[in-house]
């Protein structure tokens, strides 16, 4: 199993994610459930407070999720907090809902998708592309 926070393991062998509390979640859902996918993502993401290997890492990316929703996601030298509100970004980010749930059962690489044109980043495209550590 490979733990995305102290909250949640994300486990691909099996495509399933237990979450906070004790829930499973299919990473194999059909468009109509990888929005929730994608939310329990970021609402876990909200509760790891300091990502060591992001400590020298500062700016926000928005994430624009097709069929989803979009999350801002600030890092602040390890510090990440992600919200739903509009503000200023350093990266944009946008994807349709199946790349992203790729991305986070481990089928996708977000640089890969990026270079395929699957995922579009614009501005600081290596602060977009340091999202990739918060997957790990």
């Amino acid at each position: 199993m490979r733990l995305v926070s102290a909250r949640a393991g994300w486990d691909l062998r099996h495509s399933t994610a237990r979450v906070t509390d004790g829930s499973l979640i299919d990473m194999n859902t059909t468009m109509a459930t990888k929005p929730t996918t994608i939310q329990r993502f970021f609402d876990e993401l909200s509760l790891r407070g300091q990502e060591p290997l992001l400590r020298h890492v500062t700016g926000t990316i928005e994430w624009n999720i097709k069929d989803a929703g979009r999350w801002w996601v600030r890092m602040n030298q390890g510090a990440v907090h992600v919200s739903q509100s509009p503000q200023s970004a350093d990266c944009v980010a946008s994807c349709d809902a199946a790349t992203f749930t790729g991305i986070l059962g481990g089928k996708e690489n977000l640089m890969a998708a990026a270079l395929r044109g699957v995922v579009h980043c614009s501005g600081n495209v290596g602060l977009g592309l340091s999202f990739q550590r918060l997957l790990h």
